[in-house]
């Protein structure tokens, strides 16, 4: 089974139907002075990338594409050339051997656009022989990849649409995130793009709240079919979330979730606002410095069993504060936020809710007791006194349970339909990426640079550790038998030895 766009396929969730993963594996780690510390082991090919990669692959009709960026020349002279900008990778499945490589240069604006050295953060959509993909540049590149797949010939570009110059947005990429980009989604003839409408280089003015935040593109000819700008002047930093498109009970709906703290659901064919929640507190604040209570959304909707979930995030550099979890339903027309505001500084429940439930800010009394350390004498989540935290990866669910990983390095496993907390755990770093669940297990990546393997279930169950050299900041990836693991300068491809495959 490919997997062919974020999260495997249209609804995002990172769920491998594949079986017969093996654990027994081991990446090549160095002692500080560089000399082997443990050799690789059951790793069927490695593939150079740059130094900062953000994103995991995908697979498509045996060929792995990925994006990172440019590593710095070694020599002089090739350093005085142009040199910096976000790569698009495309390797072969079987080996690793790179068949593509596509660079484009920064733009010359400002950096908070296109950061110097910053990663291409957009996933690649594919189908058939055509590719589309958001570069660096805010620019959506449209491509023939057939004769790379006949291996007659390269892709070939057949359009581009300048976000910046045919809608005036300012496009903001946070700079902790290394580049993170929204994807491109698709749905019959049309392509959905964020355009990243942002701040500026203050962090607090937007050049242009009246700029499209979403747009629908026809996927031959490039033409804008509608747009939409609803978050407008209260962005309050980027918007870097992917679109969700999905059909519920007969609706087709686009999902996103947007820089304002609101998750939308759009008509397709329109553009037409279906639906809308505030995933904040009505007194909610933002703060720049990260202090605040109002987030907005870096995460990718999921969805499952018709029901959508999104996490509230932040920018990585704003801290790990305090976050939620949203289940939501996205049946509901209007408003559909657990609160209304009646009038100036009055909350109340909202009639018309649509949300099943979400996390609470701070841990309640009912919460499982989550004691570690020594003597088991400290309680993981009432140590921090924040139930949820910020998250900058999806979650993903599967057999009634979602899982998530957030900013702090905490992996969650909650009821699907209740929300309950089964069990926490503390990886000991940052976690950015999407769980994978696949054959009965979970993997979470961390920046510490390990992978981290539980039972699927509601018993925390930890059945491995693997430790890297390097962050993983990009979710795993299961297809074909074959596990992937993206490092900041590597990817990996893990394959199950034949004499354990069932």
């Amino acid at each position: 089974a490919d997997w062919p766009q974020w999260g495997r396929d249209a609804t995002h969730n990172a769920v491998s139907p594949e079986t017969g993963v093996s654990l027994d594996f081991q990446f090549a780690l160095k002692n500080e002075d560089g000399t082997s510390k443990q050799p690789s082991k059951n790793i069927a090919w490695a593939a150079e990338l740059g130094n900062r990669t953000v994103i995991p692959p995908i697979i498509s009709d045996g060929l792995v594409w990925i994006g990172t960026n440019a590593r710095h020349p070694d020599d002089e002279k090739a350093a005085s050339k142009t040199w910096d900008g976000g790569i698009l990778l495309c390797l072969s499945e079987s080996d690793g051997k790179l068949l593509w490589r596509n660079r484009t240069p920064r733009l010359k604006t400002s950096w908070v656009e296109d950061f110097p050295q910053s990663s291409l953060g957009s996933v690649p959509l594919i189908e058939g022989n055509r590719m589309w993909v958001m570069n660096n540049r805010n620019e959506v590149v449209f491509y023939d990849i057939s004769a790379l797949k006949s291996g007659t010939g390269m892709p070939r570009e057949i359009g581009i649409y300048d976000t910046r110059k045919s809608l005036g947005v300012y496009a903001h990429k946070p700079l902790m995130s290394g580049g993170m980009a929204a994807s491109i989604a698709g749905d019959k003839d049309r392509l959905f793009v964020v355009t990243h409408n942002g701040v500026d280089e203050s962090h607090i003015n937007i050049p242009n709240p009246n700029a499209p935040s979403l747009i629908c593109l026809h996927k031959r000819t490039g033409k804008l079919l509608w747009s939409d700008h609803s978050p407008g002047k209260n962005i309050m930093h980027c918007q870097i979330s992917s679109p969700l498109v999905c059909e519920v009970k007969g609706r087709k709906m686009v999902v996103m979730a947007q820089g304002d703290g609101w998750l939308r659901g759009f008509d397709t064919e329109t553009g037409k606002v279906l639906w809308k929640c505030d995933l904040n507190p009505k007194d909610s604040f933002y703060d720049l410095s990260g202090t605040g209570t109002r987030n907005y959304i870096v995460a990718t909707p999921i969805l499952y069993d018709n029901r959508v979930y999104v996490p509230l995030g932040n920018d990585i550099e704003h801290g790990g504060g305090a976050g939620a979890l949203f289940c939501v339903d996205p049946m509901k027309d209007g408003d559909i936020s657990p609160e209304i505001v009646t009038w100036p500084n009055k909350y109340v429940p909202n009639p018309n809710r649509a949300v099943p439930w979400f996390t609470p800010r701070t841990v309640p009394d009912d919460a499982p007791r989550i004691m570690v350390g020594p003597m088991r004498k400290r309680d993981l989540l009432r140590d921090r006194n924040i139930f949820f935290c910020r998250c900058f990866g999806s979650v993903t669910a599967h057999g009634g349970l979602v899982y998530a990983g957030d900013v702090q390095g905490f992996v969650y496993c909650f009821d699907a339909k209740t929300g309950k907390l089964y069990w926490v755990d503390d990886t000991k770093d940052q976690i950015t990426g999407q769980p994978l669940v696949a054959d009965g297990k979970v993997f979470v990546g961390n920046w510490l640079g390990s992978v981290n393997v539980y039972a699927h279930g509601k018993e925390l169950k930890r059945l491995a550790k693997i430790e890297c050299d390097e962050q993983i900041r990009a979710g795993l990836v299961y297809a074909n038998r074959t596990l992937y693991v993206t490092t900041d300068t590597t990817l990996y491809a893990i394959r199950t030895p034949k004499r354990d495959r069932p």
